[in-house]
């Protein structure tokens, strides 16, 4: 029998939108379940001070590694020349997304939707696909590697106002299953993570966002919004379990 906290002992996982929230989360995570890390995000500055927050968690004896680079994922040449370049890994994650810019109603029928959709369908689904299958033709990740993708319950439940929005995390959670029949043996996964207390939320709307996590968190059993903390196990579980099926579900 396997013991589950070793492992990532030695493994090697890509994270994309590694510089906050949920993305640094999970790379801080991985870090402390014995991985080394490769984080990229869009932002060079914040790569920079996300490095230096992990690697403070981290020291010689943990024989782990912290680096990264700023990247557009949605310049499918750039995303491919940092993939050969940080290849081979054991693991890929993805927590870039941009969050809704304007309520359904207070969209511009050609230029808001337009940009509104294209944001989220680029970033979310595009070039993960791409991602994806520049990965598997290349052979860029090890046996037993896993990619991870990110949507949201509110696919499954929109909350008020998020119509436009949530199109795109539904694509993104039905590409999976097409993923990891096609793209065999690579383990596709998504992570549902509902409302989380991140930077990205408290800065959404103006600051309106810290009102909406309040009032959502009252109204949940648990009684608080989640943490990018709690999400990342998620992220780190799918890592580390093969569905105790094969797969089977999906033949």
């Amino acid at each position: 029998m396997s013991n589950s906290s070793t492992l990532l002992n030695g493994k090697k996982v890509i994270v994309i939108g590694g510089s906050s929230g949920m993305g640094r989360a999970v790379a801080a995570a991985a870090l402390s379940n014995g991985a080394s890390v490769v984080i990229a995000s869009s932002s060079q500055a914040k790569v920079e001070k996300a490095l230096e927050l992990l690697k403070t968690g981290i020291s010689n004896k943990d024989n782990v590694t912290a680096t990264g680079q700023a990247l557009s994922i949605t310049d499918f040449t750039a995303l491919a020349k940092f993939l050969t370049k940080e290849a081979p890994f054991d693991h890929f994650v993805c927590t870039a997304g941009p969050a809704p810019q304007k309520m359904t109603s207070d969209f511009a029928p050609d230029a808001d939707i337009g940009e509104e959709l294209k944001s989220n369908m680029d970033t979310r689904y595009w070039a993960m696909l791409n991602a994806a299958n520049y990965i598997h033709k290349n052979n860029l990740i090890r046996p037993g590697g896993s990619f991870t993708m990110t949507a949201g319950v509110a696919q499954a439940r929109p909350f008020a106002g998020w119509g436009f929005f949530v199109g795109a995390l539904g694509a993104v959670e039905t590409a999976t299953r097409g993923l990891a029949v096609d793209l065999k043996p690579i383990r596709f996964n998504t992570i549902s993570p509902g409302l989380v207390n991140t930077e990205l939320m408290q800065e959404f709307d103006g600051g309106a966002g810290v009102a909406i996590l309040e009032a959502h968190g009252k109204k949940l059993p648990v009684g608080h919004i989640g943490t990018p903390e709690e999400i990342a196990e998620a992220f780190i579980f799918a890592m580390k379990v093969i569905l105790v099926d094969g797969g089977g579900i999906l033949i």
